[in-house]
């Protein structure tokens, strides 16, 4: 068919072209959906048929479990019954050791009374006995010690009259002039408690150490360089003869006396200090000083006797006059020293 020059059939043939096109393709793709749909389906199907194996397997495995905890359970309870049963039977053998430790307990006892009723029955007939054996033995004893220090009193009391005799005898001549005369003080002794041990060659107790009278009785024999001390005519204390004999038994009866003999001479020797210090014009009569001369001779009996023995032999009393005086009279001309001889001593302690 042709119309104004134009045929009509031409885009009639087109559209049915593109039409039919058109059908094909969405025919094509319904069945590419349809097999997406069947893949799934199929993939689903494995799926829930997996998931169901995996159920089945740990239905399977909690069954398993189960099983051995039922097991598990029945063992327990056969150890706890098992554990019950040890613990019963236990606890009869402890009654049974118990029972059979106190048995032996009373056996022990008895026997052990039967015992002591033995050696009491023994020790009734052997007490009065051993109580006299002992008394005569403590009585012997006793009378052993006292011999022992009466013989030791009596050897230690000969050896100091000895020692005195001797000392009278060869030891009694006249004491050497110092060349360095010391300083008097006026508040303490001119030597010190511990001379012996100035080392100043200078000094006026070197010349003494070296006479070596004062400081080897001092220490060797106490008894007669303090009762010659006591009886110098400066303070006039005690005879040597009475002091040495009156001391040498004091000291000789200490260990029998529990040291109260050793008191009564550390109190003697205490007054005689203090009456070194009223002649020398000294602090004395105090509590302090008193004190002072007690607790030197406790503890330097040696050295108090040696400082006493210098100070009496060596030193004159203060009449009337003050330490600086008596320095400066030994300055004047015919007094026997000079400015240079003139040395300071340490400072006494006492």
């Amino acid at each position: 068919m042709v119309i104004a020059g134009f045929s009509v059939d031409g885009p009639q043939r087109v559209f049915r072209a593109q039409s039919g096109t058109v059908f094909l393709e969405s025919g094509q793709q319904v069945e590419a959906l349809a097999r997406k749909e069947q893949r799934a389906l199929q993939s689903q199907q494995v799926a829930l048929e997996a998931l169901a194996k995996q159920q089945s397997q740990a239905n399977q495995r909690q069954q398993t479990l189960q099983a051995q905890f039922h097991l598990v359970e029945a063992k327990e309870q056969r150890m706890e019954e098992l554990v019950k049963e040890q613990s019963k039977e236990l606890l009869v053998a402890q009654e049974d050791k118990i029972k059979a430790e106190l048995a032996l307990e009373e056996q022990a006892t008895g026997v052990q009374s039967a015992r002591t009723r033995l050696a009491l029955s023994g020790l009734a007939k052997t007490g009065t006995q051993l109580l006299q054996l002992a008394a005569a033995s403590a009585a012997d004893l006793s009378k052993e010690i006292l011999r022992d220090q009466l013989i030791g009193a009596a050897v230690y009391f000969s050896l100091i009259m000895i020692a005195a005799f001797i000392y009278v005898t060869f030891f009694t001549y006249q004491y050497p002039m110092l060349k360095n005369q010391p300083v008097v003080y006026g508040d303490h002794f001119t030597f010190s408690l511990f001379e012996c041990c100035n080392w100043d060659r200078d000094a006026p107790s070197a010349e003494i150490m070296r006479d070596r009278r004062i400081p080897c009785c001092s220490c060797c024999c106490l008894p007669v360089r303090w009762a010659d001390t006591a009886s110098s005519s400066k303070t006039g204390f005690l005879p040597f003869w009475p002091g040495v004999i009156l001391i040498a038994l004091l000291n000789a009866f200490t260990g029998m006396s529990f040291y109260v003999t050793s008191l009564l001479f550390t109190i003697l020797a205490t007054l005689h200090r203090q009456k070194i210090r009223k002649t020398y014009g000294l602090p004395y009569g105090s509590c302090s000083t008193c004190t002072e001369d007690f607790c030197t001779w406790t503890w330097c009996s040696c050295c108090a006797t040696m400082q006493e023995a210098m100070e009496i032999q060596y030193i004159d009393p203060v009449q009337n006059k003050r330490p600086w005086q008596q320095t400066m009279d030994s300055l004047l001309p015919g007094s026997g020293a000079t400015s240079s001889g003139v040395r300071q001593q340490n400072s006494a302690c006492c």
